[in-house]
């Protein structure tokens, strides 16, 4: 067995290796252009950050690794995400993905990246190399108790549209965002290039929220079966953040055949009979030790120590997941 980076001209065979195992060899075109588009939409991406296991017939195995920055906060820190951990089915239990991982985790070391992020329910085979569960908050709202709810409320000035992401849009939005999302933990730091090419392009329903024809707020969500999943929400009126995001969700009810919308707590939109949830699917690994608020962080206890005092402050919106 070989362990290597990913060459160019093995890119196709990649994006079917990935797709065959995570879809269990179904719905191959769905699988293999959402690792297609997860690696030429990436503006940070970096084929040598791509590590397999081949063994002269294929690839057996991969690992990814994703940069990205997040805000902690108010500060820039540099993160390495992992992503598209698979093996296939014959070759697992004999170590190719931990050898692929202790790879990319000394990529990670190599380039002083400050803490690693991934999302996985193999919780112990990860715990093996530092990472530890980071619980996320969502709260599931179903469609009559939000209608009780909303008619005794007075109808708002705002006008809620669906819109396309235009390039006049993206730029409004990346103001609100800058604003918003700047307060929260774990939202990742993004340029004009991510939005157009990652953001703009991962599938989802975009609405905005307009005063007097002025984009004031947007959400993005996606529907799954009877549910709606919000993946991210900004407002640029913090003191009325609520305001929006209600009429979103009122739109959303009178337009989708959905039963439950879930979103995470931390948007702050709470209602007595709403559920909440807690998701376990985020694991957090520190890299390199760094400073934060004069603070040294220099273990993933410590870390997550900061983490989880706030855990209404913490946030990593769907949009961005990998």
């Amino acid at each position: 067995m070989e362990f290597k980076t990913l060459k160019e001209s093995e890119l196709e065979k990649w994006f079917y290796h990935c797709a065959s195992v995570f879809g269990d060899n179904q719905n191959l075109d769905y699988w293999f252009d959402y690792f297609k588009r997860h690696y030429f939409n990436d503006p940070f991406k970096d084929i040598n950050s791509i590590f397999v296991a081949t063994d002269g017939s294929g690839i057996a195995s991969t690992v990814r690794l994703f940069y990205r920055k997040i805000y902690l906060k108010g500060e820039e820190i540099t993160v390495g995400g992992i992503g598209e951990v698979s093996t296939k089915p014959q070759y697992r239990g004999i170590g190719l993905a931990s050898t692929l991982l202790r790879m990319a985790i000394d990529t990670m070391r190599e380039k002083k990246l400050s803490i690693s992020i991934l999302f996985a329910s193999l919780h112990n085979f990860y715990g093996k190399f530092g990472y530890k569960v980071l619980p996320r908050e969502f709260c599931l709202l179903d469609r009559n108790t939000f209608r009780k709810y909303y008619e005794s409320k007075i109808a708002q000035a705002g006008e809620v549209k669906e819109i396309k992401l235009s390039d006049n849009d993206i730029e409004i939005m990346d103001e609100i965002y800058r604003l918003y999302s700047a307060n929260f933990n774990g939202p990742v730091i993004r340029n004009k290039e991510y939005w157009h090419s990652w953001v703009k392009f991962e599938p989802k329903t975009s609405l905005g929220y307009f005063i007097e024809g002025r984009l004031c707020a947007y959400l993005f969500y996606r529907k799954n079966g009877k549910e709606v999943i919000v993946l991210e929400y900004g407002c640029s009126d913090l003191s009325s953040k609520e305001i929006p995001l209600k009429e979103f969700i009122k739109f959303i009810m009178n337009n989708e055949d959905a039963q439950t919308i879930k979103y995470p707590k931390a948007i702050g939109f709470e209602l007595t009979g709403s559920t909440e949830l807690k998701d376990n699917s985020l694991m957090v690994n520190l890299i390199t030790p760094f400073k934060l608020e004069g603070l040294l962080i220099d273990s993933t206890e410590k870390l997550m120590d900061i983490l989880t005092k706030e855990p209404h402050k913490f946030v990593f919106w769907g949009t961005d997941n990998f």
